[in-house]
C-alpha cells in the first residue's frame, strides 16, 4: 500500500485579515475617543464653567412607549427618568396612556401620559412627582403623606406586567456576580440552565430541559447566533458571548407567534448589548465608561482581569455614536475543598462508581482570554425614521482537552490529577455580527415598524499535536520516519503507522447565518371597540456550513479535506407570522397564527452492504463457458456437475457506500392562543397555548466519520431526520402590591406552570444498524423518538423592595421524570431482502412467513419497523444526550440593603440545586449543594462606584447542576473579586 503526502503550508489569510481588522478595531477606538475628549472640552469651555446637571424635569430621554395601562407607563416612566411618580389620597391609578415616543424633557412626557386622565402633577421634590385631582391642587411643602400607591422605578418591571413567562437579567445582576462563564449569569432566571463545561467557553441556553440545533433561538440583538459544533451533552448550539457588554438578557419561554420564535420550540434569548443611554449620563451628550475587575489577593483563583472601555456621544440631534472595547482573562482554577464528593465522577453514563478517589487541586485547562469590541451608530432621518449600524466582534482563546480521566482502563487505578486531562492543542473561536436595523415610528396607529438586515460569521479552530509516537527503543521513529523522507511514499506498513502516528490535526468549523427581520404594530378601533393591535412580520435566515479538518506536521497541512463531522451545506427558513390582540382594563385576548417554510440542501453517505441473489445457473455460468457446458451435455455430465452441491444459490454481500443527495423541503402551519384576566389592580391571570416545530439541522442530517479520540464509536447521518412537532401550554398569575409594609414598597410576582409535549424529539442514539448489516453498538447518529417527550414545571419569580431593603427569588420546581426512549433498530432502513427471496422450489424462509402472519409485507419491512426503547438510566448504553437527563429543581435568594443615602448596595446570594440523576441510578451524577455568595457596592457619586463579591463563600466541593459530565469539572471554590467603575 503506497500513500502519499502532499506538503504545504497552512493557509495563513484569515489570521492575518483577523490581525489588519483588530489594528483598525483599535484605531477607530482612538479615533472617536479623541472626537469625544474634544467635544466634551469644547461642550464645558461654551458652559463658562456653569453646573451643568439641568433639573431632573428638565432633562431630555428618549421615550418609546407603547398605549398602555396608566400605571403600567408610570412605571415605565418612572426607570427611564429615575422620577418617582405617587398618589397621596389613597386611589388607584386607574385609566390608559396613550403612546408617547420620541426624545423631550421629563416634564412634557408626563404631560402627555396624564392627557385624558384628569390628574395633575404637582413636584414635592427633583425626584418625587405627586399625582392630585386637578381641583385639590395645593402646596403642602414637606408635610405630605405618602401614598401606599406608589410607582417605584425599575427597567425591567414590566416582565411582572406580561401574561406569559417572560423573564430579564437586569445589568445589576450581571454587575452583583461578575460571571466567569457566561452560563453564570442564568442562575437566577427559572427554568433556564445550561450544560456548561469550565473549559470551553461557549453558552448553550437551556430552557425547561430543551436545547440546541434552534430549540432556543440565541441571540445577540435580535441576531440568531445558529453556530453549531459538536459537543458533549448534545452541546450542538454554542456561541460565544461577552457580558462585559451586556446591558441586559431578555428570556421568553415556550412557543410564539412573534418575530423570533420560528423553530424555537422551547423559546427565545436575547442578549442585547450596551446602548448609547448606558454611557452618556443624563443632561450631557457625551459620555465615557471605565470598567475593570480582579481577583483578590490569595482567593483571586485564576480571576485575572474583567474590563471594558466604552464611548458613545450625540452629535446634533440626529447622529449618536458608540464604540467599545472589552477584555476577560481568566487562568486555571481551585475547585471548593468542604464537603468534597467523589461518587458522582463515575456515573455520568453508567450507575457503576468505582473504588477510589481523585482529588483534584486545580482544574485544570480552564485558562480562557476573551477580548471583543463593539460599534454601534445611529442615524435619525426624516418623517420619523432611523437607521442604525452594529458590529460586533469577539475573539476567545482556550484549549482544546479530552475528557476527564478517572482510572487507567489497563490496570483500574486512580489517574494522578495531573493526569486526569490530556491538553490536545490550542483553540480558537471568533465571531462576527454586523446588523442594519431600521425603524419608522410615526404619528399614526397603522405604524410601528421595525426593519433588520444581519450577517453572523462564527469560526472555531481546533488543533491536535501528534500522539504517541513509534518508537524503537530509545529512538523516536515518527519523527525519524519524517525528518528523513519516508513519509513522502512510504514503502511498508510499519512506516505508514510511524507517520501516521506523527501527524497532529486541525478542524475548522465554520458557520454564517444570513437574516432578514421585519416587523409592524398596527393599533385600532374594529366595530367601534378600541384596544385592537395586530403584530406582523417576516423572517428569513440562511444557514451556511463551511468546515475542513487536516492532518497537520508542525504547522504544515499534509492533508486536508471538508470536515464531515461539521458538514457543509445550506439551510434555509423562511416565516410570515401575524398576531391579533385585543386588551382593555380589565381582559387581554390574543390569537396567532405563524407559516414556516423549510428547506435543507446538502449531500452525505452512509456505509452499508448490498445484497445478491446468486442463483445455481448464474454460479454455473460464471464457472464454465458456454462450450465446457456443451462437452457437458455431450459426455452426459452436466445434470451431475450441475446438481452435485458446489453451485448453490446464495446471497452474496458487496459492501459499500449508500450515498443520499438532499434537498429537503417542508412547510407548516403553526396557531397560538392566549389569554389574560384582571380581576383587580394588583392580580392578573394568564394562560398560554401553542404549536411549533423545528426542522432538522445541518449536522443532525449530514454528519459523518470518526468520533475524536474514539475509535469505538463512528458518527453516521440521517437523511431520513424528520421534524420535531411540539405542542405547548402554561397558565400562571402576575401579582403587583405597593404599600404593603411601608408606603413605597413594592411587591411583584410571576408564577406559571408549564407543560410541554414534543414528538420526534431528534436525540443522539449509539446502537444503530446500517442498512444491509447486523450489530449496530457504537454506530452513533441522531434519530427521532418515538415515544413523546414531556417537559413539566412549575416556576417562580419574585421581587420585593423597600428601597433601604430588597430581596428577590426564583424557583424552579421540575415535575417530569425520566424520558422515554424509542428508535428504530434500522434508522435508515434494513435492506435485508434475503429472506423474502423463494428458495429454488419457490418456498420461503419461516422469518418471512411470520412477518407475513404478523401482518407485515415482508420480513424487511418488519424489521424496517423493528424499535428499542429505553427509560432513564436504562438508556446510558443507548446514547448521551442533553434530554436523557432532567434538569433539577433549582432556587436562588438575594437577600441586600441599602445603606448611607443608598450609596452602600450590600447583600448575599443562595443557590441551592437539588441533585439530578436518572431513575434507578444509585448515584447522583449532580449531587445536590447549597452555595452562599456576598456582594457589596459602593457609590462616590454619580461617577464612579466600587464594587466587591465573594463568590462561594463557604468554599464548598460541587459540580455545577446540569454541566457537563464529561469533562466533570468542578465549579470553582472561593473566589474574591473587587471592581472599579468610572463613568463621566
Amino acid at each position: 500500500m503506497q500513500m502519499r503526502y502532499d506538503n504545504r503550508r497552512i493557509e495563513q489569510g484569515s489570521e492575518g485579515h483577523s490581525r489588519t481588522r483588530k489594528w483598525l478595531g483599535r484605531a477607530w477606538i482612538v479615533l472617536l475617543l479623541m472626537v469625544v475628549v474634544v467635544l466634551k472640552a469644547r461642550g464645558q469651555e461654551e458652559a463658562g464653567g456653569a453646573d451643568i446637571d439641568a433639573p431632573l424635569a428638565q432633562q431630555v430621554h428618549t421615550f418609546d412607549l407603547p398605549e398602555q395601562r396608566l400605571l403600567d407607563a408610570l412605571g415605565e416612566f418612572t426607570a427611564i427618568t429615575g422620577i418617582a411618580v405617587l398618589r397621596a389620597d389613597g386611589q388607584a391609578i386607574e385609566g390608559r396612556a396613550p403612546a408617547i415616543r420620541g426624545e423631550m424633557t421629563a416634564a412634557q412626557a408626563l404631560r402627555e401620559l396624564l392627557t385624558g386622565a384628569s390628574l395633575a402633577a404637582e413636584y414635592r421634590n427633583e425626584r418625587t412627582v405627586e399625582l392630585v385631582e386637578p381641583q385639590t391642587v395645593t402646596t403642602v411643602g414637606d408635610q405630605v403623606s405618602l401614598s401606599t400607591l406608589t410607582v417605584l422605578g425599575n427597567r425591567h418591571d414590566w416582565t411582572y406586567r406580561t401574561p406569559n413567562s417572560v423573564s430579564v437579567i437586569s445589568r445589576e445582576q450581571i454587575d452583583r456576580m461578575p460571571p466567569r462563564h457566561a452560563a453564570d449569569m442564568l442562575v437566577e432566571t427559572p427554568g433556564v440552565y445550561s450544560a456548561v463545561s469550565a473549559q470551553d467557553p461557549g453558552l448553550s441556553v437551556n430552557i425547561r430541559g430543551m436545547q440546541d440545533f434552534g430549540r432556543v433561538n440565541m441571540m445577540i440583538d435580535g441576531m440568531r447566533q445558529n453556530f453549531n459544533e459538536n459537543a458533549h451533552q448534545q452541546r450542538n448550539g454554542n456561541f460565544y458571548v461577552d457580558s462585559e457588554l451586556l446591558s441586559s438578557v431578555e428570556i421568553d419561554k415556550g412557543p410564539s407567534s412573534g418575530v423570533h420564535g420560528a423553530t424555537a420550540i422551547a423559546g427565545s434569548a436575547d442578549f442585547q448589548t450596551i446602548n448609547y443611554d448606558d454611557i452618556i449620563l443624563p443632561g450631557n451628550d457625551v459620555g465615557v465608561r471605565l470598567r475593570g475587575t480582579t481577583g483578590v489577593g490569595g482567593d483571586a483563583n485564576g480571576v485575572h482581569f474583567i474590563g471594558s472601555t466604552a464611548m458613545a456621544g450625540r452629535f446634533g440631534d440626529n447622529l449618536e455614536l458608540l464604540a467599545a472595547k472589552s477584555r476577560r482573562s481568566f487562568g486555571e482554577y481551585a475547585p471548593g475543598k468542604r464537603h468534597q464528593s467523589y461518587d458522582w465522577l463515575t456515573a455520568g453514563v453508567q450507575d457503576n462508581p468505582l473504588e477510589g478517589e481523585q482529588e483534584l487541586s486545580t482544574v485544570k485547562f480552564t485558562d480562557t482570554t476573551q477580548d471583543s469590541e463593539l460599534f454601534k451608530a445611529r442615524l435619525g432621518l426624516p418623517a420619523d425614521q432611523a437607521l442604525e449600524f452594529t458590529w460586533l466582534h469577539s475573539e476567545l482563546d482556550y484549549n482544546n482537552t479530552s475528557d476527564r480521566r478517572i482510572t487507567n482502563p489497563a490496570t483500574g487505578e486512580i489517574i494522578d490529577e495531573d493526569d486526569s486531562y490530556i491538553r490536545y492543542g490550542d483553540a480558537r473561536a471568533e465571531s462576527e455580527s454586523f446588523g442594519l436595523d431600521y425603524d419608522y415610528q410615526p404619528d399614526s396607529p397603522w405604524f410601528d415598524l421595525h426593519a433588520k438586515l444581519y450577517f453572523v460569521d462564527t469560526k472555531n479552530h481546533r488543533n491536535a499535536g501528534a500522539g504517541e509516537p513509534v518508537m524503537a527503543g530509545s529512538l523516536n521513529m515518527s519523527d525519524y520516519a519524517w525528518d528523513n523522507g519516508y513519509c513522502e511514499s512510504p514503502s511498508s506498513e510499519y512506516w505508514i503507522t510511524a507517520c501516521d502516528a506523527g501527524l497532529g490535526s486541525r478542524t475548522d468549523t465554520r458557520i454564517k447565518t444570513y437574516g432578514f427581520l421585519l416587523e409592524n404594530t398596527s393599533r385600532f378601533t374594529l366595530a367601534g371597540i378600541d384596544g385592537f393591535s395586530f403584530d406582523h412580520g417576516l423572517e428569513y435566515f440562511q444557514d451556511r456550513g463551511d468546515s475542513e479538518s487536516a492532518d497537520t506536521r508542525n504547522g504544515s497541512a499534509v492533508d486536508s479535506a471538508e470536515s464531515t463531522l461539521q458538514p457543509n451545506g445550506k439551510r434555509d427558513l423562511a416565516s410570515a407570522f401575524g398576531n391579533l390582540t385585543w386588551e382593555n382594563e380589565t381582559w387581554t385576548l390574543s390569537a396567532g397564527l405563524r407559516y414556516d417554510d423549510y428547506r435543507l440542501k446538502g449531500n452525505t453517505a452512509v456505509p452499508g452492504t448490498e445484497w445478491a441473489y446468486v442463483t445455481r445457473q448464474e454460479q454455473f455460468d460464471a464457472r464454465f463457458d458456454e462450450a465446457t457446458q456443451q462437452q457437458m451435455r455431450d459426455d452426459g455430465t452436466y445434470d451431475i456437475i450441475y446438481n452435485r452441491g458446489l453451485y448453490d444459490p446464495e446471497w452474496q454481500s458487496n459492501p459499500g457506500m449508500y450515498e443520499y443527495d438532499i434537498d429537503e423541503h417542508q412547510d407548516r402551519w403553526l396557531p397560538t392562543l392566549a389569554a389574560a384576566y384582571r380581576p383587580t389592580d394588583w392580580l392578573e391571570l394568564f394562560a398560554g397555548w401553542g404549536k411549533s416545530w423545528r426542522p432538522p439541522g445541518l449536522t443532525e442530517s449530514l454528519m459523518e466519520g470518526q468520533h475524536p479520540g474514539d475509535p469505538f464509536a463512528s458518527m453516521y447521518p440521517n437523511p431520513y431526520a424528520e421534524p420535531e412537532t411540539s405542542r405547548s401550554w402554561e397558565a400562571g398569575f402576575n401579582t403587583a402590591f405597593e404599600g404593603l409594609l411601608t408606603p413605597q414598597d413594592r411587591l411583584l410576582s410571576k408564577v406559571a406552570y408549564y407543560d410541554t409535549r414534543v414528538d420526534n424529539y431528534l436525540i443522539t442514539n449509539m446502537a444503530n444498524v446500517l442498512p444491509g448489516q447486523v450489530g449496530g453498538l457504537g454506530n452513533t447518529m441522531f434519530v427521532n423518538n418515538l415515544a413523546p417527550m414531556k417537559f413539566q414545571g412549575i416556576e417562580l419569580e419574585l421581587d420585593y423592595d423597600a428601597g433601604p431593603w430588597y430581596t428577590r427569588l426564583a424557583y424552579t420546581h421540575v415535575l417530569n421524570g425520566d424520558q422515554d426512549f424509542c428508535f428504530k433498530t434500522y434508522p435508515l432502513g434494513s435492506h435485508q431482502i434475503k429472506e423474502d427471496q423463494p428458495d429454488e422450489d419457490g418456498n420461503y424462509s419461516g422469518y418471512h412467513n411470520d412477518a407475513i402472519a404478523e401482518g407485515y409485507d415482508s420480513y424487511e419491512e418488519k424489521l424496517d419497523h423493528q424499535t428499542q426503547c429505553a427509560i432513564g438510566g436504562e438508556a446510558a448504553s443507548l446514547g448521551m444526550n442533553s434530554a436523557r437527563n432532567s434538569i433539577m429543581d433549582r432556587a436562588t435568594w438575594v437577600l441586600g440593603t441599602r445603606l448611607f443615602d443608598r450609596k452602600l448596595d450590600i447583600g448575599t446570594r443562595l443557590t441551592y440545586s437539588a441533585e439530578g440523576k436518572p431513575e434507578g441510578f444509585d448515584t447522583a451524577i449532580w449531587p445536590s449543594y447549597t452555595v452562599w455568595d456576598l456582594y457589596a457596592s459602593y457609590r462616590f457619586n454619580e461617577h464612579v462606584i466600587l464594587r466587591g463579591t465573594v463568590n462561594n463563600l463557604r468554599d464548598e466541593s460541587y459540580v455545577t447542576g446540569y454541566s457537563d459530565i464529561f469533562s466533570r469539572t468542578y465549579a470553582p471554590g472561593r473566589t474574591v473579586m473587587a471592581g472599579l467603575e468610572v463613568q463621566f
